[in-house]
């Protein structure tokens, strides 16, 4: 049986190592996002061979910022996060970072229960980019951008009021749908006809993915509808700036506070799978029930967002394509290639 061993970073070297097994983890688009020389943080290490690690940020006084928390899958069912995480705390404890900041995945059901257990909560998008110091702002804004990711907060402070997910989530979702649709239209000066549709076509998918993806989320049992967060400032940012819709959908989670991982696992493919082909016949379906307006601008948009579902590496992995491959290659392939065909032929 393996004895490994949880270090405190104390050299440029073994930053560096670790950091290595963080863009094995996330990929190698991870790169851009990962600190260049971690110089604060702890590795899990079974004598040279480093398996995991958590890099640790101080962003104001009192707050501080568990940036990354990651174990190689070789490694994995050691109960190294719960230690990663138990050491990233303990020593902002010790430094007397009170307010404590991390990002986890949606999917990652492991993360979620792990960070529930340690007193990490999920405030909304407002409360985590203007309910904390305005020295780490810019740093929860640059978390705030990372779609199919949630900001977890370990704050006292917090009232249930501000904690996700709400009642009203699936209205919260398609009010934010129908304002994004609008922005897409509303700046790009197509006209007041392009500007319905767009309103129409951002919040009918929304809809729509939502329905598809209940059944199969509901296969895991009694689920509740978690309103988007990582991705929505960004979204509004490309869509007011740039006239682009970038997604960011919401999803099905089960009412229980600590996850069933596996099986949660299971139906998250299934369900994304799903999603996926719903954008394409939506695609295709706009390409012939309104071919005039389809290629005055809703093609390029939905050419985009097929595309990102496409590509399953970070910062794509809170699409669907991503997940949809974490859970089966044969399903993956079988999604990119009726995304490329849709694209092609119509």
């Amino acid at each position: 049986m393996s004895n490994y061993t949880i270090s405190p970073i104390q050299t440029i070297e073994e930053g560096l190592k670790t950091r290595e097994v963080g863009k094995r983890v996330f990929g190698s688009g991870a790169s851009l996002m990962l600190p260049k020389k971690p110089e604060w943080g702890f590795y899990a290490h079974e004598g040279d061979d480093y398996v995991g690690g958590v890099f640790i940020e101080q962003v104001s006084p009192r707050e501080g910022m568990l940036s990354w928390i990651f174990v190689d899958s070789k490694a994995q069912g050691h109960k190294l996060g719960a230690r990663l995480l138990d050491a990233g705390i303990k020593a902002m404890d010790e430094k007397g970072l009170k307010t404590q900041f991390s990002l986890v995945r949606a999917d990652n059901t492991a993360s979620w229960n792990m960070f529930a257990k340690n007193g990490y909560k999920r405030p909304g998008v407002f409360r985590s980019l203007f309910g904390y110091s305005p020295k780490s702002f810019l740093k929860r804004l640059g978390y705030s951008f990372a779609t199919g990711y949630s900001t977890w907060v370990k704050d006292d402070a917090l009232k249930k009021a501000d904690v996700h997910p709400k009642w009203w989530a699936i209205l919260k979702s398609l009010l934010f749908s129908v304002f994004v649709g609008a922005a897409l239209s509303l700046f790009s000066l197509r006209g007041t006809e392009f500007l319905f549709i767009g309103m129409a076509m951002v919040a009918g998918i929304t809809a729509l993915r939502m329905v598809v993806a209940y059944p199969f989320a509901r296969m895991h049992g009694p689920v509740r509808f978690d309103a988007p967060q990582g991705g929505t400032s960004l979204s509004v940012i490309l869509a007011l700036a740039f006239s682009a819709w970038w997604p960011a959908f919401g999803f099905f989670v089960p009412k229980e506070d600590i996850w069933r991982d596996r099986e949660f696992a299971r139906y998250e493919g299934i369900k994304a799978f799903a999603t996926w082909m719903s954008l394409i016949f939506v695609y295709a379906g706009m390409s012939r029930l309104s071919p005039e307006l389809f290629s005055s601008g809703l093609e390029t948009i939905l050419d985009l967002i097929i595309i990102y579902q496409v590509i399953p590496f970070f910062p794509f992995d809170g699409m669907d394509g991503a997940k949809v491959a974490n859970y089966s290659k044969v399903m993956y392939v079988i999604g990119v290639v009726l995304s490329l065909a849709a694209i092609i032929l119509f």
